[in-house]
């Protein structure tokens, strides 16, 4: 699915996801040299979305694994509880909970919203707490 580069600039690297458009990465709190990038086809105008998650060693970047989404995916934010969750937020108006020691996912999804879900982030304040920027004017908790 992805191509390797070596990037433009001394020691840089690209990973390109062909069709696919970047709207978010994360580096993982947990995983050293691990991403998670949250994309969306056609700009996130139209099309589905991918949850992309790489990883970085010395031989460049490489795509350890990916989940498709129906709707473009707008932002990513790994879990505080556990190195493998990862929570995204999508064109239509939903959150979804990914595994990513699992080759299939989502985990769950909350379809909450009537618009997109614009950003998503996942807090160790409280126990379960989540907080949604939503583009329909509401905010969840």
């Amino acid at each position: 699915m992805g191509t390797a580069s070596g990037g433009g600039g001394a020691g840089a690297r690209a990973l390109r996801l062909p069709g696919l458009h970047g709207y978010a990465a994360e580096f993982s709190p947990y995983w050293p040299g691990r991403a998670a990038c949250a994309t969306a086809q056609y700009y996130g105008i139209a099309g589905c979305g991918t949850l992309a998650v790489l990883e970085q060693n010395e031989a460049g970047i490489a795509l350890l694994r990916s989940f498709d989404w129906n709707d473009g995916l707008f932002d990513v934010t790994w879990s505080e509880n556990n190195e493998h969750v990862l929570i995204t937020s999508s064109g239509d108006g939903s959150l979804q909970i990914w595994d990513t020691a699992k080759t299939k996912g989502p985990l769950q999804v909350y379809k909450e919203h009537t618009q997109e879900v614009n950003q998503a982030n996942l807090k160790n304040l409280m126990d379960d707490l989540m907080f949604e920027l939503l583009k329909d004017l509401f905010v969840d908790l």
